[in-house]
């Protein structure tokens, strides 16, 4: 699972390095760590690839 503090100097690079989390057609997790003050990076990711990403609980993390 990989973990991120902050964003990747590019998306594209960050899209690289959190494809790692899943290989081989198994199902995987890539997890931000950011404070309010960073949730424009949570923003331009979501707007850069067209997806919404969800907040996660602790349950949600007790899956993996």
């Amino acid at each position: 699972m990989p973990t991120t503090r902050t964003g990747s100097a590019d998306w594209e690079t960050y899209l690289h390095r959190i494809g790692r989390s899943g290989r081989f057609g198994k199902e995987g997790i890539a997890v931000n760590f950011i404070v309010n003050e960073e949730m424009y990076l949570l923003k331009e990711l979501e707007s850069h690839f067209e997806i919404e990403i969800p907040e996660l609980t602790a349950d949600d993390l007790n899956r993996f």
